[in-house]
């Protein structure tokens, strides 16, 4: 408490996470593929990748489905990134807002409104999920999770559930 916020770790746990889990996505598909994230800075980007290096090249290799380390591009040059912006800024962040901070915080980015995106959308975002059972943590992981250290609610809140 007290020190300002480092992201680097946190960011850099995020990527390997996602490559985890796009790597388990790869395996049950029998495809390979290639990971594009936002670019943030050089110095940001190149300790995201070498963690990934790191991984990939270890004495017990991972994301071998990859077949590249993250790259990284700019939203207004990717149409994919631009996708992954809208729907991430107009509908996970509005329904999440108001899912999880309704009767918590009370402030413009809480709108009831949202609960209209939730029960419209809900659905369709649940089913772009790629989750699955990991039995070593006994435990469903990928897709979109919540941590909600307040009320222990879990991801299926943002689908309506």
């Amino acid at each position: 408490m007290g020190s300002p916020f480092e992201g680097t770790a946190v960011y850099t746990s995020s990527i390997q996470g996602l490559c985890t889990y796009f790597e388990h996505y790869l395996t049950e598909c029998d495809d390979m593929g290639l990971c594009i994230a936002d670019s943030r800075s050089k110095s940001k980007n190149l300790r995201v990748s070498h963690s990934i290096f790191t991984q990939k090249f270890s004495a017990v290799p991972n994301y071998g489905r990859l077949v590249e380390l993250p790259t990284f591009g700019h939203s207004d040059n990717h149409v994919g990134l631009q996708i992954c912006d809208i729907v991430c800024s107009a509908l996970l962040y509005p329904i999440a807002c108001y899912a999880y901070c309704t009767g918590h915080v009370n402030n413009v980015h809480v709108q009831p409104r949202a609960s209209l995106l939730r029960r419209r959308y809900g659905r369709q975002l649940k089913e772009l999920q790629h989750r699955y059972y990991d039995a070593g943590a006994r435990r469903y992981v990928g897709g979109i999770t919540v941590a909600d250290y307040l009320d222990q609610r879990s991801g299926a809140l943002m689908f309506g559930s």
